[in-house]
């Protein structure tokens, strides 16, 4: 059985180089989102307003259906060399793992597509199927607090964007919060990247061996945050009490 989670709102093409290189690995499940249609997608964004949206994703595909990033053999073998699951997640669902089977768990962008009861319930499911001292490593927009970009807009992408959306933001992370909701669910919080209310942007990676992650001491992830393609963001460690 696999060792080690990722958790994303995106399929292995549209990963980072690093993250494909890390994740593709018989020791990962990676849980993303089904295939994309994209005429919908462009289509949507024209509807909701989001013009700039809709114009590049309209270039992006062009762009993919002429140069792919992978080509058809390629990404046939990124997903035999791990195992791929299309993933949705409601308060009530179930994670497909025993409990205290897994040492790490990577989550990029997803946390925020989630309304807090069912980010909560999720965070509980990682904390069953972790073992004690395992950690969840999640990255999301820090919404309100950073200084590096302006706040995020609200109601993200756009008011006119329906909650029901995959696009939809429904909920909004700062470090404080983000802690709180990893407090609630059985975990020891760690800021690795964030900004406080002070305005500092802290930048705060392990550097092991250290005490505090006891299963992964010597593991190469856990000083690294390479795999995540969308940085600066919010990036909190849940460690398993």
């Amino acid at each position: 059985m696999p060792r080690f989670l990722h958790i994303a709102a995106s399929r292995f093409e549209r990963l980072s180089p690093a993250a494909t290189k890390i994740f593709c690995t018989k020791d990962w499940t990676h849980l993303g989102e089904g295939p994309i249609n994209w005429s919908n997608e462009i289509r949507e964004q024209f509807q909701f307003g989001q013009y700039r949206n809709g114009l590049r994703l309209l270039l992006a595909s062009i762009y993919r259906n002429h140069r792919p990033r992978y080509d058809a053999g390629t990404l046939k073998k990124m997903y035999d060399s791990c195992e791929f699951r299309e993933f949705f997640f409601k308060a009530g669902d179930r994670l497909d793992f025993a409990d205290n089977e897994l040492s790490f768990i990577v989550s990029e962008h997803f946390f925020e597509h989630l309304f807090l009861d069912d980010a909560i319930a999720l965070l509980r499911e990682c904390q069953r199927i972790l073992k004690p001292g395992g950690v969840i490593r999640t990255c999301v927009p820090d919404a309100d607090l950073r200084t590096y970009e302006p706040p995020e807009a609200p109601a993200y992408p756009s008011p006119r964007v329906p909650w029901t959306h995959h696009q939809k933001h429904r909920s909004r992370w700062s470090i404080y919060s983000f802690s709180e909701a990893l407090n609630l669910t059985g975990f020891q919080p760690r800021g690795v990247i964030y900004c406080d209310k002070d305005c500092n942007f802290i930048q705060d990676l392990p550097a092991p061996p250290t005490s505090e992650y006891p299963l992964l001491e010597s593991h190469p992830l856990v000083a690294t945050t390479e795999y995540f393609r969308r940085l600066p963001s919010l990036v909190v460690d849940g460690i398993k009490r």
